[in-house]
């Protein structure tokens, strides 16, 4: 992961010498008309209506997935996001999804969807919003799995020269305006399979040989515990099951077929065990945790990059993607089939909070790569500083005057530090950090641990020793009001 940061830097500096970038292809230079795109229908809008005049005090929860890979992934035309820059695909793997979630209350909806990439920044999911509905934009939420064999969204992985100095983004405009419909799509889908269920609530301790953290000094500091929610239909029928869990969705390292990684695997055992709507939110997978290759393996080098260089052969990879995703399936499962904590579908109610913000950038790399153009994104410049807008949202579910369960969007990547200082700050029963939500932002580590010598990889690729605190700032806030 180091050798990202190398290579940023060696790019940006050639670059800047050269000149040599060209101007980027805008989204909004795409024809929408010549693209296979879904119809949507906005059915939140009209789903909500029809719940909130039933007015029969019931919960309603609906899901659906969406095939996200398209034509562009299968004819190799998209670059990979994660690791070495250029990884074109050459074909699929295994597909990758938009798994969406829809709970109503009949006093307001929620969406989350997940996806499987890499990273989604704000201002596409400002886009799906605008597709997906015209009354309840607030309430869409998307989160990303942060899947390092998906499309990249970003912009960061395009073509470069020589592997070092990029000369185009990564991000493929027209595979960008169909994912944004592929989103609406799974929420208009997920809305309209809503039904009246019940929430069953549990955590699992997660296998701790199947994640590390890459620093020696502190190969303990992680998050072991699952944290589910698993929506059942009155019928006793599931619909979705919700899996929190911080580790990275790399076992396929820097392979060069999409594929939805480990996460794929458990996606496919949760619905032939469960006939119910998988979705992986990522936790405490920043300050950094990632998937173990084994301790045999990990003997081998010091750092984790040159142990999967060296020592881990493609079809190895494939074994450590199975035996990760089915053990933590495993796991998952069986802790949603034994929840002691139930609860619905009368008597629940949902709380609802977000805000807008500006946060500065205090990274060149970031900067450099937005104003050439590789990321489609807007900045605000502030006297000479740049700036740019992301959002955080709390849905809180309520069991009569008692806090449930709160779902906290965190926009990047939080240590596991960070993950336990927002649990010590919720009051519910159940707490679920949705990292990597409506935004990328990069890692995030508590402000106090900013120099710590392990942090180096973190600090290259962070908006700042800032970006931690302030987020923090927005998130108590929201709380305040919640209560």
């Amino acid at each position: 992961m180091k050798r990202l940061t190398m290579v940023l830097c060696l790019a940006v500096s050639a670059a800047v010498v050269s000149g040599c970038i060209p101007a980027q292809v805008s989204l909004k230079d795409v024809d929408v008309t010549k693209l296979e795109l879904p119809v949507l229908k906005k059915s939140m809008d009209r789903v909500h209506s029809e719940i909130a005049a039933r007015a029969d005090g019931q919960l309603y929860v609906g899901a659906a997935e969406v095939d996200i890979t398209t034509r562009y992934g299968h004819e190799g035309s998209i670059y990979i996001g994660g690791f070495d820059l250029g990884r074109k695909a050459k074909g699929v793997k295994d597909p990758v999804y938009a798994h969406a979630i829809y709970i109503d209350d009949g006093k307001m909806p929620y969406v989350l969807v997940t996806i499987d990439t890499i990273g989604y920044m704000n201002n596409e999911v400002d886009a799906v919003r605008e597709l997906a509905s015209d009354l309840h934009r607030e309430r869409i939420n998307v989160a990303s799995i942060h899947n390092h064999v998906g499309p990249d969204t970003i912009g960061y992985w395009g073509p470069a020269d020589g592997g070092l100095i990029p000369v185009r983004t990564g991000v493929v405009p027209e595979y960008m305006i169909t994912l944004r419909h592929l989103i609406a799509q799974a929420i208009d889908l997920a809305a309209e399979s809503a039904r009246p269920a019940k929430l069953k609530f549990s955590t699992a301790n997660i296998d701790p040989q199947l994640s590390l953290n890459i620093h020696a000094n502190i190969r303990m500091q992680k998050d072991d515990v699952a944290r589910i929610m698993t929506a059942v239909g009155v019928d006793g029928k599931p619909i979705a099951l919700l899996a929190n869990y911080g580790n990275h969705v790399e076992a396929m390292w820097n392979d060069e077929y999409i594929s939805a990684d480990w996460a794929g695997v458990f996606y496919d055992r949760v619905r032939k065990e469960l006939g119910a709507v998988p979705l992986l939110v990522e936790g405490a997978l920043g300050g950094l945790v990632t998937i173990n290759p084994g301790d045999d393996k990990m003997a081998m080098e010091k750092e984790i990059m040159a142990v999967f260089l060296k020592h881990m052969t493609r079809d190895e990879r494939i074994e450590l993607t199975s035996r990760i995703g089915n053990s933590f399936a495993d796991q998952v499962i069986a802790a949603a089939n034994t929840s002691s904590r139930i609860a619905g579908p009368t008597g629940l109610s949902l709380r609802y909070a977000s805000t807008e913000f500006y946060i500065k950038v205090s990274n060149f790399v970031f900067e450099y790569f937005y104003n050439r153009g590789f990321f489609d994104r807007p900045m605000k410049y502030r006297k000479g500083v740049p700036f740019m807008s992301s959002d955080v949202s709390i849905m809180r579910i309520m069991e009569g005057d008692a806090a449930l369960a709160d779902f906290t969007t965190w926009p990047g990547e939080p240590a596991p530090t960070v993950v336990a200082e927002l649990d010590a700050g919720s009051p519910a029963e159940f707490r679920f950090t949705v990292s990597l939500g409506n935004d990328e932002m990069g890692y995030m580590v508590l402000e106090k641990d900013w120099n710590n010598v392990e942090y180096g990889y973190e600090r290259s690729m962070s908006l700042g020793k800032h970006a931690t605190t302030e987020v923090m700032q927005h998130i108590n806030a929201l709380r305040d009001l919640l209560k």
